[in-house]
Order: structure tokens, then C-alpha cells, then sequence
């Protein structure tokens, strides 16, 4: 049995303990992480980049990018790219904005498929007349999906397929390494967005791949001193590619003139 399938075994043995470690969402997990929207000779791509920022003045932290794409067949290069902080609270709300600013002339392409995804696991599956159709409201159809919506369909990531995934968001590889919280932040977590299995905020176990298991030390909770290994060998293995650092803006000298002496 490798780590990866230790690591497994150990989670599915505490589920069975009344939940010994129940499932805690990281602040910035949206839940849906994914979307795509096809239709004829149109494409539209929703989806989450992490990266590690890096900083001597305020620390360390992974932060997440929502990507906003439509690429049209035949055409080189996408014919809108935006990017947003989070998924559903703005790429959702403010993106048919920059569709229709950048790709109106494609809204009425017929035969569109919806697809939302949390970590690779597809969530809802929707067809719509047109590409406008599915786009310019794709936040709600989701939502509305997930609130029940009579004959659409919804599904809702069990515990076991949780657990089954790196807690970074936007990440769906195998977590190798467990870790308890040591201290726990109040009154700084997400709205329950989506509706039950409510997930527990109290909760103090995180799990995540070698690739982002180092956390940093910009967090309060997230970060690595807070994080005492329980399972795993608790070695990272980084990507060149994920660090960001932070670019230094200058410095702005507030000192007060000197008062004009009388002559």
C-alpha cells in the first residue's frame, strides 16, 4: 500500500468515528470550481488558478484566480480572457458583462451544454437554446441546480469524495499529507452558499497534495505554523511555475514639512 492509498485508508477509517474529521472548506472554496459551456463553434471556459504568492513585507499564502475564456472555432487566441478574485462571488456576477462587450455576436449559437464542476466531479449537466442563453445567466443556473430545481439534475460531493481530494481550491489531486489545526479562526468563514451536506467551519483537520501542502505564513489559520502533521511525511513539492511574489510599489513619505521659520 503506497502514501497516497494510506492516506486514504486513514480518512476513511475516521469517517466512520462519528465524522472524527469532519470536512472543513477552505474561505476561499466557492464550491463550483469549473465551467464550461459549448455550443456550436463556441467555447466558454470558467476555471481556478492557484498560485503562491510570495512576500517579504506580508508573507506567504496561496490566493486563487477565477479565468474567464470564450474561444470561437477557426479563430487563434481567445476572444475574451478575464480575470476574477472568486468564482461565484464575481466571475459569476460580473462576467456575461465582458461576454457581451467582446462576444455578442455569438450569443445566439445554438445547441449549448452546461457543465459545472467541483474538483473534477461534475456537479450539473444543463442544455440551453442558445450559448447566450447558458452564459449570460450561468451563475443562476447553477445555484438554482443545487437548490433543486425541478428535473434538473445536481450532485453533491459525498464526504468520501472530499476527502478523496486535495483541500486547495481548484485542486482535485490525492492529499498525502493530514494535518490538524491548532487554533481555529471565528467569524471569518464563508456563507453556506450551497445547501446540505452542511459543511462543518469548527472542523479541524485539512488534507493536501505534496504541491500545496506548504501554506505559508500569511494566514491566520492557513498558514504553517498553525498546522501540526498527523499523517504523511509533510514534504512539499513545489512548481516553479506557482510562485508569484509580490511587486513592491515604492515608498510614499508622509512626513510632515518643516514650518517656515520667521525671519
Amino acid at each position: 500500500m503506497d502514501r497516497v492509498e494510506r492516506i486514504g485508508q486513514t480518512l476513511k477509517t475516521a469517517m466512520g468515528q462519528r465524522d472524527a474529521m469532519p470536512l472543513r472548506r477552505h474561505r476561499d472554496d466557492d464550491y463550483w470550481d469549473e465551467v464550461a459551456i459549448d455550443a456550436e463553434t463556441v467555447h466558454l471556459r470558467a476555471f481556478i488558478v492557484p498560485r503562491y504568492k510570495t512576500s517579504g513585507l506580508s508573507g506567504d499564502e496561496w490566493r486563487i484566480s477565477a479565468i474567464l475564456e470564450v474561444k470561437r472555432d477557426g479563430h487563434d487566441g481567445p476572444l475574451v480572457r478575464q480575470s476574477f478574485g472568486r468564482m461565484h462571488r464575481d466571475l459569476a456576477a460580473y462576467g456575461p458583462h465582458f461576454i457581451y462587450q467582446r462576444a455578442a455576436c455569438l450569443l445566439g449559437k445554438p445547441n449549448a451544454v452546461l457543465v459545472a464542476k467541483r474538483k473534477g466531479v461534475i456537479l450539473t449537466e444543463r442544455k440551453f437554446r442558445t450559448f447566450g442563453d447558458a452564459a449570460m445567466g450561468m451563475g443562476w443556473h447553477i445555484v438554482t441546480a443545487n437548490e433543486g430545481e425541478k428535473d434538473v439534475p445536481w450532485h453533491h460531493l459525498t464526504s468520501e469524495e472530499e476527502r478523496a481530494r486535495c483541500q486547495q481550491v481548484g485542486c482535485s489531486a490525492p492529499p498525502v499529507n493530514v494535518y490538524r489545526l491548532k487554533k481555529i479562526l471565528y467569524g471569518d468563514h464563508p456563507p453556506d452558499t450551497f445547501l446540505v451536506p452542511k459543511y462543518d467551519f469548527e472542523g479541524q483537520y485539512v488534507w493536501y497534495c505534496a504541491r500545496h501542502t506548504t501554506r505559508g505564513n500569511c494566514g491566520y489559520e492557513d498558514a504553517d505554523a498553525n498546522l501540526e502533521l498527523v499523517q504523511g511525511n509533510g514534504v512539499p513539492r513545489s512548481h516553479a511555475d506557482d510562485e508569484s511574489p509580490s511587486g513592491f510599489g515604492g515608498v510614499i513619505d508622509v512626513t510632515s514639512p518643516e514650518e517656515p521659520t520667521d525671519g
